[in-house]
């Protein structure tokens, strides 16, 4: 399933490097898939609607960091379609369950904010 990198590419509009998976030595926002997702249907064929939660956390020495976050959620709120590109899925939508928050500093001075969403998918099986 390409979600994840259809979600990067809609986030890649910032202007701070959007990884999946991992933070870079210096400023940038990771991306990652969290566990908590749950089926909503199955259906007997095999597909079935899900809704998945997603992470991002961001890493700067800015203090300013929850204004960039807050406008990550923004643009993410308004995405109306999210299509597969190796249809995998099909998307029906996306919610913010976390608005951006302060979620520490490490001991190099890194300041970090989280956001965290949910998107609800139609997966096929294949």
């Amino acid at each position: 399933m390409d979600f994840i990198d259809r979600l990067k590419e809609v986030a890649d509009a910032m202007d701070v490097p959007i990884i999946i998976y991992t933070l870079d030595q210096t400023e940038s926002i990771r991306l990652s898939s969290q566990a908590g997702g749950r089926t909503i249907r199955k259906y007997r064929n095999g597909d079935a609607i899900k809704e998945l939660p997603f992470e991002f956390v961001f890493k700067t020495e800015d203090d300013f960091g929850d204004r960039t976050m807050s406008e990550l959620a923004e643009m993410l709120e308004e995405v109306e379609d999210l299509p597969s590109k190796n249809n995998s899925y099909q998307f029906m939508g996306l919610t913010i369950v976390n608005e951006p928050f302060f979620a520490g500093k490490d001991k190099q001075n890194y300041l970090y904010y989280r956001l965290v969403i949910q998107a609800k998918l139609y997966i096929k099986k294949n």
